[in-house]
């Protein structure tokens, strides 16, 4: 088993963190999909990495099932001939099609990197305008998505407007409204400093004690270095001008790098299975709020001046209806100082691969995030925003996932299974399952740890996912192959032998 640096003693040990949480071993031979299914795997993908029958997991913009948001895939043959009226034409040799083969188009986009006179090795001008259609077929893909993003965030900007000044016009909304939470709750406006967040009641007891602590020994320590002659009794005024100087703010804006400090964490985070840790985040108050904004967001979406936005039909991005400083204060508070102790060299992080200074505050390994609301439902429908059931083998387009536990209260089911980390022996197999949390409670797992949500017997169960990625290390030197595998070499195109 590789080695990990892992906080010396508490990560795992402290029970109390996550009392109705558990692991399980149980290194099954059956694949995940087997285990999600229990039916056996679907001959047109592979169960392990998450690929089964459109025909089992359906379209993922219908409300229900356990859907993905990737596209089918299908194994057929070869074929030197695109799709029925795509207009590429054909290749003047079998087997090149750059429109539908993936392997072709990056082959292309490699040497076109490589070789300055890379088409000139072509025969056929036919062959490279094949290549040159299918680039214009994905940069209107671009195009398209980039249209279609602006005016859909529009539309939800004039949604969360709309919610906020005029919410008692709306049938069903009145003061005894959970939508009255809005007036009384300023969620939309960030935090400025500490004693607004700890207002804020957002955070548990726990995690704020850490976070500030951690934030104040910083800036004591540094002080320290620049005046040895700082007497005992004056610790406590430098505590209160760490504060100010680096107010939470800051922090969220990423001015402010903060370094949890590890014996903190020792008693803070708690480890569930291998790769996969918890610790107590949110209030059980504020994880009520949220989830109560995004219900009503999601029913007001359904009135005839939204309903095209179709807001219920897919996972509430934060950053779009004006809620990303929850997400950046989680990333860069939480996310990105716990990852730099747990992560940083088995998720190969680090500059060039190396171990992290964890004393170089300066030293970012994870440098983007993305937040969104995932609903599941027994009974799924867009008017509560639990768009899902469950949700099949996957794994994510991040390098860390964290996955905070909203509630309601009351659900039944959707637990968390991990089937096995990408390039490891385990792979697909059931290797633990995290049981129902705590609301408010946080799992910090690789994203590339295969997970699945299990069927949600009765109740709705929403989770905060925060996705963060390293494209200044990490994606920058792997290319997309190596990464989704977890492969950790020198020989990648993407690294310094090549690039």
């Amino acid at each position: 088993m590789r080695k990990r640096f892992i906080l010396s003693i508490a990560i795992l040990t402290n029970s109390n963190t996550v009392q109705s949480m558990s692991s399980v071993n149980n290194h099954s031979s059956k694949s995940a999909t087997e285990e999600r299914m229990n039916s056996p795997p679907a001959q047109t993908g592979d169960a392990s990495a998450g690929e089964v029958d459109d025909d089992v997991v359906g379209d993922s913009n219908v409300v229900g099932g356990g859907a993905i948001n990737e596209k089918p895939r299908y194994y057929r043959p070869t074929d030197n001939t695109t799709d029925s009226g795509s207009g590429f034409g054909k290749s003047s040799f079998d087997g090149w099609n750059p429109s539908s083969n993936l392997a072709h188009m990056l082959h292309a986009l490699v040497g076109l990197e490589r070789y300055p006179n890379y088409l000139g090795r072509f025969q056929y001008l036919s062959d490279i305008e094949l290549l040159e259609n299918a680039l214009e077929s994905r940069l209107s893909d671009v195009r398209r998505q980039r249209s279609e993003i602006i005016q859909r965030r529009k539309g939800i900007q004039q949604l969360v407007k709309r919610y906020t000044l005029s919410m008692t016009e709306f049938v069903g909304f009145n003061d005894d409204s959970p939508c009255a939470l809005w007036r009384d709750h300023p969620i939309l406006s960030p935090p400025q400093t500490w004693i607004e967040l700890r207002d804020k009641k957002m955070l548990s007891d726990h995690a704020f004690r850490v976070a500030h602590l951690s934030t104040a020994s910083m800036k004591k320590a540094r002080n320290a270095k620049g005046d040895k002659s700082t007497k005992a009794g004056t610790s406590m005024s430098m505590r209160h001008e760490s504060v100010a100087l680096h107010p939470v703010r800051d922090i969220i804006d990423g001015k402010v790098q903060i370094h949890l400090r590890q014996s903190l964490l020792e008693e803070f985070v708690c480890q569930e299975m291998f790769d996969v840790y918890s610790f107590p985040l949110l209030t059980a108050e504020f994880c009520s709020l949220l989830r109560t904004t995004l219900r009503d967001l999601s029913t007001l979406a359904e009135s005839d001046e939204f309903a095209h936005l179709q807001l219920g039909r897919r996972p509430i991005d934060l950053d779009t209806i004006g809620l990303g400083w929850i997400t950046d204060l989680l990333f860069h508070m939480f996310i990105h100082p716990i990852s730099r102790h747990l992560f940083a060299t088995t998720e190969k992080l680090a500059n060039h691969g190396g171990a992290v200074d964890n004393t170089a505050i300066e030293s970012r390994i994870l440098d983007w995030r993305q937040g969104y609301v995932a609903g599941y439902s027994a009974k799924p429908m867009e008017r509560n925003g639990a768009q899902r059931n469950f949700l099949v083998p996957h794994t994510d387009d991040s390098e860390v996932t964290l996955n905070c536990c909203l509630g309601e209260e009351s659900f039944v089911g959707g637990d968390v299974e991990f089937h096995g980390l990408r390039g490891t022996p385990e792979e697909g197999m059931l290797v633990g399952t995290a049981r129902r949390p705590n609301v408010g409670t946080a799992l910090l797992h690789s994203g590339r740890h295969l997970h699945s949500v299990s069927n949600v017997m009765s109740g709705d169960r929403y989770a905060l996912i925060i996705w963060s990625r390293s494209w200044g290390n990490l994606r920058s030197s792997t290319c997309p192959c190596c990464w989704m595998n977890r492969r950790q070499d020198t020989t990648c195109i993407c690294g310094k032998r090549w690039n």
